[in-house]
């Protein structure tokens, strides 16, 4: 637990250098606010969190971990006793703390009751763990950052924007239902703008078949990450 207490700490002190990063955290909070102020639509809330659910974890570990690797800092990390799932979890854990203020701040934008706040912060956060799962894998397979980042920057857009293109297109959302990031939009939105439900049983079957795709997305991107480990390792 120490050397994932150091590298949080470490993480947390690199966090005012990385100013993309940071942007990450403040970015679609604002945007949503902007849009909710002028347009007067609570459902863009839902889909700029889901942007911020779907690319701000991934980039975030991503970044991180392929910064680590181009600089060496991972190697002497490794070299000075601290085991690959310490690092893992003080970054993961890193990530995670970092989203719990933004995904309130969506919460309070959105003028969430608590009981739709609650479900809310459960679903986004559940949703940041394939997100950051997938960001490790990306940041392993890369040597550099810049290579890191025209890796994340396609499936950033895939994961974060498929919800806001779908709220326009159902072939889109058609498509794009066996990502977490639409699973998270939909029982979400059904939360929000309410009136969706007949009954509470019709409620609960779709918020059971949500969580099963988003575990299915988080077993996938598990199976990815230990693929990648296997092959590159954790090393630097």
């Amino acid at each position: 637990m120490r050397a994932a207490k150091a590298i949080f700490i470490k993480q947390l002190n690199d966090l005012p250098k990385n100013v993309s990063i940071l942007l990450l955290f403040i970015m679609y909070p604002a945007m949503a606010a902007v849009f909710t102020l002028f347009l007067d639509d609570p459902s863009f809330v839902v889909l700029f969190a889901m942007m911020f659910v779907g690319g701000t974890p991934l980039v975030a570990v991503a970044n991180s971990i392929a910064e680590d690797v181009e600089y060496k800092s991972l190697r002497f990390l490794m070299m000075a006793g601290v085991k690959p799932h310490q690092y893992l979890l003080g970054l993961y854990g890193f990530v995670m703390i970092l989203a719990v203020p933004t995904l309130l701040i969506f919460g309070l934008i959105g003028g969430y009751s608590p009981e739709v706040l609650l479900v809310f912060m459960i679903l986004s956060l559940l949703g940041c763990i394939p997100s950051a799962i997938l960001g490790a894998v990306v940041g392993i397979f890369s040597k550099n950052v810049q290579q890191c980042s025209a890796i994340y920057t396609p499936l950033m857009l895939v994961i974060g924007f498929v919800p806001f293109l779908s709220a326009f297109n159902e072939a889109i959302q058609t498509a794009g239902y066996a990502l977490f990031t639409m699973q998270i939009f939909l029982r979400i939105g059904d939360l929000t703008l309410m009136g969706n439900y007949l009954t509470i049983g019709d409620a609960a079957g779709d918020f059971v078949r949500s969580g099963l795709i988003i575990l299915g997305n988080l077993v996938v991107f598990a199976v990815l990450f230990v693929i990648a480990y296997k092959k590159k390792g954790l090393k630097g």
